[in-house]
């Protein structure tokens, strides 16, 4: 990925599911991904046809030069939207391998992309859980989505740990709690991580200014002590 860009080539789109992802998408629509591939990057070039032939013959050379076994170029507008269908199905072939699941969005840069994801496979299996990943891979966006059945005694508790770990090890990588979706509850006691108490101090009073009467989805925005002066534990939803 970095390889790429390196080369002077800035993709419209690069896109990365790991081999279990992989797999549960080929069962549900049958993209043609290799299904023994440990990854799929799919990396999409725009611009005049002969800068794309160019762009795309280069993207093909970097990641062969760094193992790629196979690499697929779409003949047509029909193969590209298939190979794309792929990946926009993601998240309905997780149904297939359990009824919930637990996504989180976090950043980290590129060239830590490598090690954090060993990382959330470790974590994985330290709470026994289902672990599959697919991501923006172009600006290091990751999204860990663990599977399960919460039904299953204690496996929301897991679930819960196992996503603080995964977001705590994105920051100590140098990463940001969220790429693009935000901090919602399950992200709002970890902000002490990238914020000090003055930045929560900060935070907290820009929105009393404009929601002096807190009515506006009171407790999910800021962990409780975020203002000074504030002696309150933590919440916990």
């Amino acid at each position: 990925m970095s390889g790429v860009i390196a080369r002077g080539v800035v993709p419209a789109a690069l896109e990365m599911m790991d081999a279990a992802i992989t797999r549960a998408v080929e069962d549900f629509v049958g993209t043609g991904y290799p299904r023994d591939a440990a990854a799929v990057l799919l990396v999409e070039v725009d611009g005049l046809s002969a800068g794309v032939a160019e762009e795309a013959e280069i993207v093909g050379e970097v990641a062969r030069s760094h193992g790629v076994r196979t690499v697929r170029i779409a003949a047509d507008d029909a193969e590209r939207a298939l190979l794309w269908k792929g990946r926009k199905s993601a998240f309905g072939a997780v149904a297939r391998i359990a009824p919930d699941y637990y996504l989180h969005d976090a950043v980290v840069p590129r060239t830590r992309l490598v090690d954090v994801l060993n990382r959330v496979y470790e974590i994985s299996e330290e709470y026994d859980l289902t672990m599959l990943n697919v991501f923006h891979a172009g600006d290091g966006n990751l999204h860990p989505l663990i599977s399960f059945d919460r039904r299953t005694p204690g496996v929301w508790e897991r679930v819960r740990e196992a996503g603080d770990a995964i977001l705590t090890t994105c920051v100590e990588a140098g990463g940001v709690l969220s790429g693009e979706h935000g901090v919602g509850l399950e992200k709002r006691d970890l902000m002490h991580l990238v914020f000090t108490p003055d930045d929560l101090d900060a935070q907290a009073r820009v929105r009393d200014a404009f929601d002096p009467l807190g009515r506006a989805n009171p407790g999910k925005v800021l962990p409780a002590g975020s203002r000074c002066g504030e002696l309150s534990a933590p919440l916990r939803a």
